[in-house]
């Protein structure tokens, strides 16, 4: 009797689970977990899986499909990583497709496009077709193979598939699929002395003396020789050799008479730029003394709490311990909030670790991601560095993972599938591969710093700059006292105009904190008080000076800014409310020789334009920064003595339970990017309420005094870290079915729920984004609860509620430890 096999596949799909296709003796000798490959899934469509595992247990509901092909040699997802991806689907309430989806660069998931094929070449009642049939079937004859999207074109038609049927049916023609890879290697040309003549003198010599005449061509080749002889075993690219004096079309007519070979050579697309190593620095004494501290916590727990000041030299000690990790053979992953760090950070690991260290963040192309992807797996790096999304890459031997700045809510996954938060999946991460976690800030996380207190992380502190630099001089501005004394020029008090003034004079530079973008946030009709909204969104448009557009920053909607207001015809628009684009034209009035730049998401689009700016900033091409909390993550700057804060009014009245916590970082961040190498810094915050508790901690530095007050509100209203939180987001783009589904769902889970755990159904600030109305649900989960038994149970009631089709088509989306 034979034996069958079946393959439990992961496949990119919403839906739960994993899916079993039966193997053939041929797939079993080539069978690997973690091996990519295409399977077909619904009537036509063929999907890319992950090998999940391989099993004798053939299902008895349904017929199974076998597997289309291999697209891999070896697994390229490993067995830890599968590990891993469950953990997230169970933990975020998601599904494994969902996982994968996220996790797996686009270009590794082939697509699949329906293409036609032609069976019958004379098909003999050739008059019985009608006219889109007969277009379709004489383009077939012509080309044997076209896609469904190319039909609908020979047909001029939206759709040709109830044309593509009628063939189908007939016999004519049947549907085949096509797999598209997407991922194409980068292939460059190279150039060297034609095999032929390397060695052969009189083939040479013939070679030379039929470019007697062609002087040009016969230097490009003796320079060749002199370049092959200095460097004999550096391949040369066409396009560097080019760049030392030839050009492309001398090169190609030696190649057409034979002096030169060029060739092909598939080259890496990931940055390889040399970088001269330097010698890891010698620690300070209390470095030294914290670096010890952690390893004999390493020695007992597995996660450490390093809680440093501002320029406390946090990096050095992470470099230290890296070069350590390094040492017994280990790996390191340093994670890092966004994008806009690394150009730093990456500077100075490169300078001690050279180019075994690999980066990794979004405004890498599809393209790249795979290279990284491929070089993690094949252990070519000792250290990789990137935000949250470079958890999901292939590590293996990992020792040490690093979370810097690990209060960041730029760690939390808002906008897909599944909603993770990098801090705590690192912790799980490391865990899973017997490694240690440091998670490392100025000012931690209310829960990091809860659990450290409560002995579940090891606690370090470190309480002084690096050098023995004090800490800025932080000193707030009344915005109300200043505006009543005629002591403002725009929004820049005259406290704060003088102080950038003196600044400047002194040659140094300036940094100035506004949390919001765009020109302003609200454009008003003085005659009747109208604001253009976003047709899409119920949100006001932001004004966007530079390019003189109303945007959403929301669904991306833009449009141009009216000459009269839409409602009464008036001529008189008024901008209302402060964003960064605002502040740099008023200082750029203000200050008309400095040179000013912003740091925001709308200046910073390009590629490299975060490498750019700071290149700039730090050659002393700027003088003025103004940014958004871009600026406060990190940066080191030599040459900023004084931070200025333009109003500090929105961070505290945002109606979220964090926000006293996120302001106190943000403003103690900021703060610290000022006065990081000799003297000591000076920062200057505006408000209009100076006397608020948080503003005067900020004063003082005094972190445990805010996380105390804060850590009492939260325990008297069941808050994290004293209870975790559930989000259930419904969405729909009708708000009477929406209401009736949330309402139903609670409903279900209330009997479960006391009044204090279960609040909602309520609509979020912005209550309508991109045409489909939300409405929130919170679920507090209490410290004598099972939160995976709330999990189960919230999955439960959302399967029982689907099963009412009115209810089926409202979007639900879990959202664990919302931030």
């Amino acid at each position: 009797m034979n034996t069958s096999y079946f393959a439990e596949i992961i496949l990119p799909l919403n839906l739960e689970g994993t899916f079993t296709y039966h193997l053939t003796d041929s797939d079993l000798q080539q069978i690997k977990i973690g091996q990519r490959v295409a399977v077909p899934f619904g009537t036509q469509k063929l999907y890319t899986g992950v090998i999940h595992s391989i099993h004798q247990n053939k299902p008895e509901l349904y017929k199974t499909k076998g597997i289309y092909a291999f697209l891999d040699d070896e697994a390229i997802v490993t067995p830890t990583q599968i590990k891993f991806w469950e953990w997230i689907a169970n933990y975020y309430v998601c599904s494994l497709g969902d996982v994968f989806r996220n996790a797996f660069p686009s270009a590794l998931k082939l697509e699949s496009q329906t293409f036609v094929r032609l069976i019958i070449d004379n098909y003999e009642k050739i008059e019985e077709l009608n006219d889109n049939e007969f277009l379709v079937y004489e383009a077939l004859k012509l080309r044997q193979l076209i896609s469904v999207e190319e039909a609908a074109l020979i047909i001029d038609d939206k759709s040709a598939i109830p044309t593509l049927k009628l063939l189908i049916d007939k016999g004519i023609i049947q549907l085949d699929e096509k797999i598209q890879e997407k991922y194409t290697p980068k292939i460059e040309n190279y150039v060297r002395i034609h095999p032929n003549i390397k060695g052969n003198d009189a083939a040479f010599i013939q070679i030379l003396d039929s470019l007697n005449r062609a002087q040009k061509q016969r230097e490009a080749l003796l320079q060749l020789i002199t370049i092959e002889t200095q460097k004999p075993n550096e391949p040369l690219k066409v396009s560097e050799f080019v760049k030392m004096g030839t050009t492309n079309s001398i090169v190609k007519t030696l190649a057409e008479k034979g002096a030169v070979e060029i060739y092909q050579h598939q080259t890496s697309r990931v940055d390889e730029t040399e970088t001269e190593k330097e010698e890891i620095h010698q620690l300070t004494l209390k470095q030294t003394e914290v670096l010890e501290k952690i390893k004999a916590e390493f020695s007992a727990k597995q996660t450490v709490l390093l809680h440093g000041v501002t320029s406390s030299g946090k990096t050095e000690i992470y470099i230290k311990l890296m070069e350590q990790v390094i040492k017994k053979g280990n790996k390191v992953l340093y994670l890092l909030p966004e994008i806009s760090v690394t150009t730093q950070i990456v500077h100075r690991i490169k300078k001690h670790f050279g180019e075994r260290v690999g980066v990794y963040h979004s405004k890498f192309n599809q393209n790249e991601r795979v290279e990284l992807w491929k070089k993690t797996l094949n252990v070519e790096f000792d250290i990789v560095i990137g935000p949250r999304t470079t958890l999901f890459l292939p590590f293996t031997s990992l020792g040490l993972v690093i979370v810097d700045e690990e209060h960041e809510s730029s760690y939390k996954q808002i906008d897909t599938k599944p909603f993770f938060q990098g801090r705590d999946m690192a912790m799980v991460l490391s865990s899973m591969m017997n490694a240690k976690t440091l998670l490392g800030s100025a000012t931690p996380s209310i829960e990091s710093y809860y659990n450290a207190r409560q002995g579940k992380y090891g606690y370090i502190e470190l309480n002084e700059r690096f050098g023995n630099i004090k800490l800025p001089d932080i000193k707030l501005v009344d915005l109300k006292k200043a505006q009543k004394e005629k002591e403002l020029t725009h929004d820049i008090s005259h406290i704060l105009r003088d102080e950038i003034i003196e600044q400047l004079k002194e040659k140094k530079q300036v940094i100035l904190f506004q949390n919001r973008r765009g020109y302003a946030p609200i454009l008003e009709c003085n005659s009747c008080g109208n604001t253009p909204e976003c047709p899409n969104c119920d949100v006001s448009l932001t004004y966007h000076k530079f390019s003189n557009q109303l945007k959403c920053h929301y669904c991306g909607y833009a449009q141009a800014k009216p000459n009269r207001c839409v409602s009464c015809g008036s001529v008189e628009l008024n901008t209302k409310g402060l964003g960064t684009e605002q502040i740099e034209h008023q200082l750029q009035d203000i200050f008309p020789e400095a040179r000013i730049r912003r740091m925001d998401v709308d200046a910073m689009r390009g590629k490299f334009a975060y490498e750019k700016l700071i290149e700039d900033f730090e050659n002393h091409e700027v003088d003025i920064l103004i940014g958004t909390q871009m600026l406060t993550k990190g940066f080191d700057f030599g040459n900023v003595n004084f931070v200025g804060v333009i109003r500090a009014d929105s961070l505290l009245n945002f109606p979220d339970f964090r926000a006293h916590e996120k302001a106190f970082q943000l403003l103690t961040q900021v703060s610290g990017r000022a006065g990081r190498r000799e003297d000591q810094g000076k920062v200057l915050i505006q408000s209009y309420q100076p006397e608020h508790l948080v503003l005067q901690n900020v004063t003082t530095y005094n972190y445990q005094k805010t996380m105390s007050d804060i850590l009492y509100e939260r325990k008297e209203f069941y808050y994290p870290p004293f209870a975790r939180i559930i989000k259930l987001r419904f969405k729909h783009k009708n708000k009477e079915r929406l209401d009736k589904t949330a309402e139903q769902l609670v409903k279900l889970l209330k009997p479960n729920f006391d009044s204090r755990c279960l609040l909602g159904p309520e609509a979020p600030s912005v209550g309508r984004i991109n045409n489909l109305y939300i409405t929130d649900v919170m679920i507090k989960v209490l410290p004598n609860q099972s939160p995976m038994k709330v999990k189960q149970l919230i999955r439960k009631e959302i399967d029982r509620l689907c099963t009412i089709a009115a209810y089926r088509s409202v979007r639900i989306d879990v959202d664990v430890d919302p931030m």
